[in-house]
């Protein structure tokens, strides 16, 4: 099901006088906009922050915009939300990081294998501009698309069924359920076997042996129901998945200045309160995993390093692959715990 382009400037003097305060002048034009996300109301950190978004820029934009949310998929899956994005069937969107990250290579730096040490890594990254090394401009340029702000999702950590992974031997020997390129190349690096699944397919692969072992985020994991048929989750921050806020080109150039404006300051507070509700989550879901029987074990600093240096070529081969890519790569390692602040 497609969204019909919807971003129309209607005069104020059209609309009823019980909806709006009325005004002949151009200004109180309003601006119907179309949100869609793949992802259901139950993602909470995800959502919440979402729906927050539209609620404060509708009520400070006077009713000058009016945005019609759609989740769940109603519109488009996770997959096509780019894609319907840059050709303007939708308006708004918030995008996971990884679904895109084919046709924008640039935006595969935030699933690098074990490239952030934790959310707080990734938000002074962000902070030090991350975004501007070229990705940005990639997104307005090549897709039509603006990127109003970046917010992870809890990183993924390891799942296992019968041995925890704390170290690289634990790795070999294991078929893992991969959700993508990156993470496939890294774990067959680490000498695993990987085999793309989807996240849907994970409680019955567990659960008759179909594989050992996989890396997702923890809202993953409680959504499947995981800590049924898995006995371990190993903390490491192997990949930090991002949900990024974004809104076709035409629709946003459209906007009169002062909405822009409201826009951009509504999607700093969208990115501050997920980074504050990720957090939250996290011990929360950790707790949940012990009280339901998961042993949880967090990977030491000097196993995580020796997985960097071993899952390097994967982080190489991208940074040769995509425009400025030593440079994405200098901000990460400065803003890096104890590292010096990109400039």
């Amino acid at each position: 099901m497609k969204a019909a382009k919807i971003l129309i400037a209607i005069p104020a003097a059209t609309l009823s006088l019980g909806a709006f305060s009325i005004s002949s002048e151009a200004s109180d034009d309003v601006y119907n906009l179309v949100f869609s996300t793949y992802l259901p109301p139950s993602y909470e950190y995800i959502y919440v922050p979402a729906e927050n978004f539209v609620n404060k820029i509708q009520e400070r934009s006077e009713g000058r915009l009016k945005v019609d949310l759609f989740h769940s998929a109603q519109l488009f899956e996770g997959h096509d939300e780019l894609s319907a994005l840059s050709r303007g069937d939708i308006d708004i969107t918030n995008m996971t990081g990884t679904y895109p990250s084919a046709s924008v290579p640039s935006i595969g730096v935030f699933a690098l294998p074990f490239m952030f040490d934790d959310i707080d890594h990734l938000s002074r990254a962000l902070e030090a501009g991350l975004l501007e090394s070229g990705l940005n401009e990639e997104m307005k340029e090549n897709h039509d698309t603006i990127i109003l702000g970046v917010a992870p999702l809890d990183p993924y950590e390891f799942y296992s069924r019968q041995h925890p992974i704390l170290e690289k031997e634990d790795f070999g020997g294991k078929v893992w359920a991969t959700t993508g390129s990156t993470d496939a190349q890294a774990i067959q690096l680490l000498g695993g076997s990987p085999t793309g699944m989807a996240s849907s397919e994970l409680y019955l692969a567990f659960d008759r042996g179909v594989v050992d072992a996989t890396p997702r985020p923890l809202i993953t994991g409680l959504g499947r129901s995981l800590d049924e048929v898995i006995e371990y989750i190993s903390l490491a921050t192997f990949l930090v998945d991002t949900s990024i806020l974004a809104m076709n080109r035409d629709a946003w150039e459209r906007l009169p200045e002062d909405l822009q404006e409201i826009i951009l300051e509504a999607a700093k507070e969208r990115d501050a309160e997920q980074f504050a509700m990720v957090e939250d989550f996290i011990t929360e879901a950790l707790a949940y995993y012990e009280e339901n029987g998961v042993t949880i074990h967090e990977m030491s600093a000097d196993a995580v390093a020796d997985l960097r240096n071993l899952t390097a070529p994967v982080i190489e081969e991208w940074a040769n692959n995509v425009a400025n890519g030593e440079r994405y790569l200098e901000i990460i390692e400065a803003t890096r715990e104890g590292g010096v602040e990109a400039q």
